[in-house]
């Protein structure tokens, strides 16, 4: 039988960016997100696509400039307020009361490893260059979708800070593991509660990008205790720090719940607006039209 936990008066939660060893939680996340839409027949992510996509891309953005998860973890006991400041992204904490016991009968499944901190994402490869500080401005936000003419050139300076001078930067890994390193009370009661997906994104009508996000998944245990407003709270803060003007989102209709937390959240809605999808053999059909056929636009 499951072990279960009880958290009694006080559950700590804390918000931080997602890494690799995240991978195995991420993935049983998504999986429940889907099983509560209704979309198991079509999910077919593995631990390995996740992780491809998330973690080992070829040409590596540092968060918030390509796909980006925030990780919502809770606790019994509060987090450390001395963590070391993560120069990309510091975690935000919050204390709730709660007002009856709260139950999680998930307790080993969704369990943090001690060393999750320890694990360095590839954004942060590079600190150094033979001995000198590289320089770790982030990039504005109107240089993100520019390009060279020739398309083979496309450079961004979000590229910068991963190389000196022509040369692969070394890795500082006493420092780049001092900002991951984890400073949990000894037992370890720290459990993954949910996550949020998200990404740059730009439209040609306003003058700067924005975020969309793709997923945003709390744990049936751990909600309207305020957690699904934290995840979006750190999404649009940091939107706001990097001087983006949104943040878009899709739900469906008959999730009643989640429209009335979205509109006292001060959203809107955009009713003239439909989304629409080419896949599978769509898509494979109409990468092959001879434009012949179909309706001309």
């Amino acid at each position: 039988m499951a072990e279960k936990f009880s958290f009694n008066t006080q559950i700590f939660g804390r918000v931080r960016l997602a890494t690799e060893s995240d991978v195995p939680h991420l993935h049983k996340l998504m999986y429940q997100m889907a099983n509560y839409h209704n979309y198991t027949k079509v999910f077919n992510a593995t631990e390995a696509s996740v992780t491809t996509n998330l973690f080992k891309s070829d040409n590596p953005c540092p968060p918030f400039y390509s796909v980006t998860t925030f990780i919502l973890e809770v606790s019994p006991d509060s987090f450390p307020q001395n963590t070391p400041k993560n120069p990309i992204f510091d975690p935000i904490l919050k204390t709730v009361d709660l007002d009856s016991p709260l139950l999680d009968s998930e307790l080993e499944l969704f369990r943090t490893n001690n060393n999750i901190f320890n694990t360095v994402s590839q954004v942060d490869k590079s600190l150094s260059c033979e001995g000198r500080e590289v320089a770790s401005d982030r990039p504005l936000t109107q240089e993100l979708f520019r390009t060279n003419n020739n398309i083979s050139n496309t450079v961004t300076q979000v590229d910068k800070p991963l190389s000196c001078e022509g040369k692969e930067v070394a890795s500082d890994k006493t420092s780049t593991q001092e900002l991951f390193r984890s400073t949990s009370n000894e037992d370890n009661n720290v459990f993954v509660a949910g996550y949020v997906l998200f990404y740059p994104c730009y439209s040609g009508y306003f003058e700067k990008p924005g975020f969309f996000i793709e997923n945003m998944f709390v744990r049936e245990c751990y909600r309207k205790c305020g957690f699904g407003q934290m995840l979006f709270s750190a999404v649009a803060s940091q939107a706001n720090k990097m001087g983006f003007t949104k943040v878009d989102w899709l739900t469906v209709g008959w999730n009643e719940n989640a429209i009335d937390f979205y509109l006292g959240m001060g959203a809107y809605i955009m009713q003239d607006v439909k989304r629409f999808r080419l896949s599978g053999e769509g898509l494979d059909a109409f990468a092959t039209n001879d434009q012949d056929g179909g309706d001309k636009v």
